[in-house]
């Protein structure tokens, strides 16, 4: 039975380390993703206002012209003012038709400047221009032909790269879809092998496995695209906790309350403490309401500089000779893992558990990020003692 017990521990370890792979994995390239959907949401929010391709010729042509005859007549305004003749001043229009439409008008408007400006550069009664009206001609036509296709095929770029940017979209959500299957899978059969064991132990270890899978695929569900590819704190929270109640509290009047405010927080971050939280719950609902005693388990997230998280509850307190188990060894290395220190406290009556940490980039609803340079943790109380 030893044998069996083990190897069902194992299984539920291997289980958990795959959530946490398949989680993980997938934050790795939301998080690229999320990072180059900033860098081309001005992109494509200006692709949106230039006219879709192919337009009619007349209206490509007409538009192309117009916007010549304003350079134009933009230069020989600022012509009477002295100064040397401003070419450069029917580069705009130039590239204003190659990226509104396309090469031809591009095209069409560089020989169209170079018509203009060879009436404009010729004398009166001449039709040959001198050597040096003639080479400056040729020079601006080469570069404004140059600048045509160059504009070009800037617009193709910038087409190409937003239509990659929406499939990578669509293909991420597609790998977020089955992610959650994958945890479903996981956390069902995990769920079959804890119905179909009698060991208490074995069937504890299973039931813990649930719950931190569980735990990792909640989170899954509050980092979407439209909230930065971040985990929402509060919803997140609430979901977890209400699970856990749901399954551990049986029939005794326990409640969970969950106080949180308003932050997101990178998946790296949320993930954790998400696993943290199960851990402290859980031990909360096992350990500290015994007898069928009634109680409150209270969570409560703090947006303050540093960071703060209460887990407590009003039940029999800590015990004179607490020993540090599984639950405890992995919320301290996970309190590590995120930079946090973690205080046991008296809560008389009851037991409250304090995480303190500094979060380098937190994103709240209501306005803009605090700069990872103010978030400063604060130093603990001299009474209370962190764990080793």
């Amino acid at each position: 039975m030893r044998r069996n017990d083990g190897r069902y521990n194992r299984a539920a370890a291997h289980a958990q380390e795959y959530a946490n792979q398949e989680f993980f994995t997938e934050s790795v390239r939301i998080a690229a993703t999320v990072r180059n959907r900033r860098r081309f949401f001005r992109m494509d929010q200006f692709l949106r206002m230039l006219p879709k391709r192919p337009q009619p010729p007349v209206l490509r042509y007409g538009v192309t012209a117009v916007l010549v005859a304003f350079c134009f007549l933009v230069l020989i305004g600022l012509r009477d003012h002295g100064g040397p003749l401003g070419f450069y001043l029917l580069f705009p229009a130039i590239f204003a038709g190659s990226v509104l439409f396309d090469r031809g008008a591009g095209i069409f408007a560089t020989g169209l400047c170079t018509i203009l400006l060879y009436l404009l550069m010729r004398p009166a009664g001449i039709f040959l221009l001198s050597n040096g009206l003639l080479l400056q001609l040729v020079i601006f036509a080469f570069v404004a032909l140059l600048l045509a296709i160059i504009s070009e095929g800037l617009r193709t770029a910038w087409d190409r790269a937003v239509a990659a940017e929406r499939t990578k979209d669509l293909l991420l959500r597609e790998l977020g879809h089955r992610t959650a299957n994958n945890l479903a899978m996981v956390i069902s059969v995990l769920f079959l092998q804890a119905r179909s064991k009698r060991n208490p132990e074995v069937k504890s270890a299973l039931e813990k496995a649930i719950a931190r899978v569980r735990a990792i695929a909640s989170a899954h569900e509050h980092h979407p695209l439209a909230q930065n590819g971040r985990v929402e704190m509060r919803p997140y929270l609430e979901k977890l906790c209400d699970h856990l109640g749901e399954s551990l509290r049986e029939v005794r009047p326990i409640a969970v309350k969950v106080d949180a405010e308003d932050v997101h927080l990178r998946t790296e971050q949320a993930v954790p403490l998400g696993l943290i939280v199960n851990e402290l719950v859980t031990n909360a609902l096992r350990h500290a309401f015994p007898d069928d005693r009634n109680g409150a388990v209270r969570v409560v997230l703090k947006d303050a500089s540093p960071l703060t998280i209460f887990v407590e509850d009003n039940g029999v307190g800590l015990p004179p000779d607490r020993q540090e188990r599984l639950g405890s060894q992995l919320t301290r290395l996970l309190a590590k893992q995120l930079g946090a220190k973690l205080f046991w406290e008296d809560a008389t009556p009851g037991c409250r558990v304090r995480l303190v940490f500094s979060p380098t980039y937190t994103y709240k609803v209501s306005g803009a990020a605090k700069p990872a340079d103010t978030w400063r943790p604060a130093p603990p109380p001299a009474a209370v003692k962190p764990i080793s």
